[in-house]
């Protein structure tokens, strides 16, 4: 049984560090490392470029002049239900 707690404990540690260590070059005035996440076709949020900008899965579009470059290249969306979108990266070789 101590054999188990012991796995269980450096599960569980592994998982916050591993979460932590995804959100530590967000910056802080776009969410605190809180409100932002990668954006995952999966899930169905899928981006689209146009003239206007990034237009998003759920219509919202993102201006490129608001828009910020992504060290993984990954799109990424920061929000708050209060505030709405605060950050949004895109990758580099996109406009």
């Amino acid at each position: 049984m101590n054999a188990l707690l012991k796995l269980l404990v450096r599960a569980l540690l592994i998982a916050a560090a591993s979460s932590a260590h995804a959100h530590d070059w967000y910056p802080l005035p776009c969410c605190s490392d809180q409100d932002c996440h990668a954006l995952l076709e999966e899930r169905g949020e899928t981006v689209a470029e146009t003239r206007a900008g990034w237009r998003l899965w759920d219509g919202r579009t993102i201006p490129h002049d608001l828009t910020k470059f992504s060290p993984d290249g990954r799109f990424h969306l920061c929000e708050t239900p209060s505030k709405g979108v605060i950050c949004f990266f895109a990758p580099q070789g996109t406009s």
